[in-house]
């Protein structure tokens, strides 16, 4: 599990939860990854995606944030 938390400077907390993801696609090739769930402090989904890079993560946490403070 990734924590950021609001304690430590971010606009709010978010938890990513990872796991490894394997689906076939129409052409019978497999594509093998991670799968993230990203949940509030509450235990609130916020967001579910696949991607192939664990560091994708965080890409995906610094643009959420990113758009909060456009939203401000």
């Amino acid at each position: 599990m990734l924590g950021f938390l609001k304690e430590n400077g971010f606009p709010m907390t978010l938890l990513v939860e990872t796991g490894d993801h394997e689906e076939v696609m129409e052409d019978n090739e497999t594509w093998k990854g991670y799968e993230s769930i990203v949940t509030d402090e509450n235990g609130n989904e916020v967001a579910r995606f696949f991607h192939n890079d664990l560091r994708s993560r965080v890409h995906w946490i610094n643009g959420f944030y990113e758009g909060l403070k456009y939203k401000k």
